[in-house]
């Protein structure tokens, strides 16, 4: 009975390795996928409890998608807003907004707004880092309930910017609820499903094959 198990299970990764996609960018995609849960099933900061780390195999994403890598307008404020954005199991975070992100999907206009931490927003080194936090028609079902997050990087001087959905990642509280994370602010709602990047974390169910 064990080597049935066995043969099938080799035959079903020989036939997983087959299937890769040759496409670059679903590649880079997928190595960041894994670089990631390497970092959850191995590292000292790892939210992930020891039974987590142990059972983990892979977390659940979305197929990487090209038509969820968007370019986008970056209108910046003059001056940052103060903005207390809402935190999972504390007070109130203060954040600057620091502009808009306009981008157009299936012929739709959308706004996301973008922040930066007032910790970190006279550091040289993050000038140029935005985060996003935002919720879609896949929030609370497909994907963590509280919303997902990105990690966006823009180019001094330029309005250009690149959105891509691909790598939406949940907060540490989907893991571990011991943690405090930020809550995405209303305005950051879009009503259209982002079937792209992380899907909810669920305690028990591994995949080792996505």
């Amino acid at each position: 009975m064990k080597k049935i198990f066995l043969l099938g299970l080799l035959t079903c990764l020989a036939a997983s390795c087959t299937m890769q996609s040759n496409d670059p960018y679903q590649l880079k995609i997928k190595a960041e996928r894994f670089s990631k849960d390497s970092f959850l099933k191995s590292s000292n900061q790892s939210p992930m409890d020891t039974k987590e780390k142990r059972e983990l195999m892979a977390l659940d994403y979305f197929e990487p998608d090209s038509n969820y890598k968007i370019a986008a307008k970056l209108d910046v404020f003059e001056v940052p807003k103060s903005f207390m954005m809402s935190v999972t199991n504390t007070t109130p975070e203060e954040y600057y907004k620091i502009g808009n992100i306009l981008f157009r999907y299936k012929g739709k206009p959308y706004a996301l707004a973008v922040f930066q931490n007032a910790k970190y927003v006279k550091d040289p080194a993050a000038a140029n880092e935005l985060f996003c936090p935002f919720t879609d028609g896949t929030t609370g079902k497909e994907t963590y309930k509280s919303g997902r997050f990105l990690d966006l990087y823009r180019t001094p001087g330029s309005k250009d910017i690149e959105i891509d959905f691909n790598k939406a990642y949940n907060p540490y509280c989907a893991y571990n609820h011991e943690y405090s994370c930020p809550i995405p602010p209303d305005e950051n709602h879009l009503d259209f499903k982002v079937e792209a990047g992380e899907k909810t974390f669920k305690q028990g169910r591994f995949s080792m094959f996505k």
